[in-house]
């Protein structure tokens, strides 16, 4: 090989390093934005929610497992513009505290908070009699049992299912928000499934369903698994952790059904029966 053709050689690879460098360069450099983005989301919802809570200590750690402060946020915003009656979380920790602390405000409401393990209910109840937030909450405490109802998970599975004992839920009706971080995704494949199928029938029609985690896979599998057998609508939410939102379509439809009657026959009353006849008939014909 002849020197010319050598050096040649070498420049290029000396201009490869030298781009790949700058390309490398430009990639860290667009994921530490994108890192320092994120950082400062969660550390801006975070100042929100303290402004908005009434609690005078501080809230439990929000990394690892734990809601994170947008979620949180959302939460607390939402339960103080609906005024929910009846508020079913499964899964306790910060977002219990959060939740009790909207309905104190609210003046109205109670939450029932399924948890499967001792430690984490007696750390949850430790801190809601600090902040004296425990009349607002019906703490329940249980450890998972083999739910035998249907289930996305395989009947080959090496990790049968598991989840809450159905007599944690006892008493329990007219369910305004169901709010589902729990059981933990290691339990078993599709771990939060058993949820609606076993508190369907008592969701009030107004009802949302707020799935946390929807970065996940699995937990946008049973969201949609969800739509399709019970008639909800779903938008997902792109929060660090991510959430997916259901409401009931027929309620949505009830909705505005009744908001286009109210404002068509505002000014002509005379035609509100004859509409509601129409409304009906459509309907029941699903034209």
């Amino acid at each position: 090989m002849k020197l010319d053709d050598l050096d040649t050689i070498l420049k290029s690879i000396e201009e490869k390093i030298i781009q790949s460098g700058k390309d490398n360069a430009s990639k860290l450099t667009r994921d530490l934005i994108t890192v320092q983005n994120r950082v400062y989301a969660q550390l801006e919802s975070l100042s929100w929610l303290q402004k908005r809570l009434s609690i005078k200590g501080q809230l439990p750690p929000l990394r690892g497992w734990a809601a994170s402060p947008d979620v949180l946020l959302l939460l607390h915003t939402h339960i103080m513009s609906t005024r929910p009656a009846i508020v079913v979380e499964l899964g306790s920790g910060a977002s219990t505290l959060v939740i009790a602390d909207a309905l104190r405000q609210n003046g109205v409401g109670k939450l029932i908070s399924i948890e499967h393990s001792d430690n984490y209910g007696a750390q949850t109840l430790s801190t809601l009699e600090v902040e004296y937030l425990q009349s607002w909450v019906d703490l329940r405490v249980g450890d998972l049992e083999l739910w035998s109802g249907k289930h996305l998970n395989s009947d080959d599975s090496n990790s049968p299912c598991h989840w809450y004992p159905l007599s944690l839920f006892d008493g329990i009706d007219n369910i305004d928000l169901l709010w589902i971080d729990g059981p933990p995704g290691a339990t078993c494949p599709y771990s939060r499934y058993p949820a609606l199928p076993a508190l369907f029938n008592k969701l009030t029609s107004r009802a949302e369903v707020w799935m946390d985690d929807t970065i996940r896979k699995e937990e946008k599998t049973i969201c949609e698994r969800w739509v399709k057998d019970h008639n909800f609508s779903l938008e997902y939410l792109t929060l660090e952790k991510g959430l997916g939102r259901m409401k009931n379509l027929n309620n949505i439809e009830d909705s505005l059904s009744s908001q286009f009657l109210k404002n068509f026959t505002k000014n002509d009353p005379k035609y509100l029966k004859s509409l509601e006849r129409n409304m009906s008939f459509f309907k029941q014909s699903n034209l």
